[in-house]
């Protein structure tokens, strides 16, 4: 068991190009592994068109451009990442690990060739599999199936944040269980610390629900507009605030209008952790009502801010706020959501306690700086 293994990332996304959980994830895990003894070199993109190499609190970063430019489809982009990745690892890379550390099939593809080639070993984290976010078969899903299912083939060991993600991985891919590793995402606590300085948000004087992510079908924000339409008409004086951008937004746009309630939602994009921090402290209430979640970190970031989280009894969410961590909605509806909220700002004292256990568990169980531990022990025993 080697004391202090140097583990290589591969990874799309890497502080501060941050688009969404994934990245975060990956840049707080090096980050936390970091400050314990662990030695990273980190392979990502590059977030303009030049390939750069950094030291950053002794953790070599080197940001690459993809092979081809520009991609004729999103597979294309992904192969071309890996392509370049592969490249740069067997042939100009100086630096020597003893780890190859791969997130999803997004890095996947890089993670497998290397470890045929290098015979080092290979440790996948699955935070989420195709099947699951499109619940469909097309030529595209099947091909990305084929990506997971040769990456969990090979890889030494893989990573799962929930019970939900361990028990797909075993009916869906046939993988032993000896081969997955359960450790729950985990965040910073005090990286969520209101900001001093003021942001100007939108309705300022009003109070308002926040739903954050990306805006994709699966994260449910139309059930959220339908409940909200169906939620005001109770409690007029509250708006509600969507944080994020992707491919949905303007169908999300158009259905706000058709509910008439345009003049009292606001879609104000991506937002970096300033601005997330305020909303996130400013709120009354963060609702996830995501359709598919393998784990859901944007519910610890409601919670180490001391706020009510609904969301649907899905995936990793029922996990999270299991044990009163949190409000779930059990009937899979805009009505249902709706109601919930309504009896939530009914008698929101009633909820006291489950605030308070979110937030406990938000700074403990779900605290980086312990659940690093166990990475490092995986890390080690891979090592040696």
């Amino acid at each position: 068991m080697k004391i202090n293994p140097t583990i290589l990332v591969l990874a799309t996304e890497y502080s501060p190009n941050i688009v969404g959980g994934l990245g975060r994830h990956v840049s707080d895990i090096v980050a936390e592994g970091n400050k314990k003894g662990l030695k990273f070199i980190v392979v990502t993109t590059s977030s303009n068109e030049n390939e750069s190499y950094t030291f950053e609190n002794g953790i070599h970063v080197y940001r690459l451009v993809p092979l081809q430019h520009p991609p004729r489809t999103f597979i294309d982009y992904i192969l071309n990442v890996n392509f370049r990745f592969i490249q740069f690892v067997l042939y100009e890379l100086k630096l020597s690990f003893d780890i190859i550390h791969v997130h999803d099939w997004l890095t996947g593809i890089a993670g497998v060739e290397l470890k045929t080639e290098i015979g080092k070993p290979l440790l996948a984290t699955i935070h989420a599999t195709e099947n699951g976010r499109m619940n469909s078969k097309t030529h595209f899903s099947n091909r990305i199936h084929s990506f997971e299912t040769s990456l969990i083939e090979a890889s030494d060991n893989i990573i799962v944040c929930s019970r939900y993600m361990e028990n797909i991985l075993i009916k869906e891919f046939n993988c032993t269980k000896d081969k997955l590793t359960l450790i729950p995402n985990g965040i910073i606590p005090k990286s969520y610390l209101p900001p001093i300085l003021n942001v100007k948000l939108p309705f300022s004087n009003s109070p308002y629900l926040l739903g954050m992510g990306r805006l994709v079908k699966e994260k449910g924000f139309q059930y959220l507009l339908k409940a909200f339409s169906i939620f005001h008409k109770q409690f007029p004086e509250f708006r509600l605030i969507i944080a994020g951008e992707g491919p949905f937004h303007e169908e999300l746009v158009q259905l706000a209008y058709g509910l008439h309630i345009d003049k009292y939602v606001s879609f104000i994009g991506f937002v970096q952790e300033e601005k997330r921090n305020v909303l996130l402290h400013h709120c009354e209430m963060l609702v996830v009502p995501s359709l598919y979640e393998p784990f859901g970190i944007i519910a610890l970031e409601g919670m180490v801010a001391a706020k009510p989280i609904v969301s649907f009894q899905i995936g990793g969410l029922a996990e999270i706020l299991n044990d009163s961590r949190g409000i779930l909605v059990k009937d899979t509806s805009s009505r249902s959501l709706a109601d919930t909220i309504c009896d939530y700002f009914s008698e929101p004292q009633k909820y006291n306690a489950i605030v308070q256990k979110g937030f406990y568990a938000a700074n403990t169980i779900y605290n980086l700086s312990y659940l690093i531990e166990e990475t490092i022990l995986l890390y080690k025993k891979l090592a040696k």
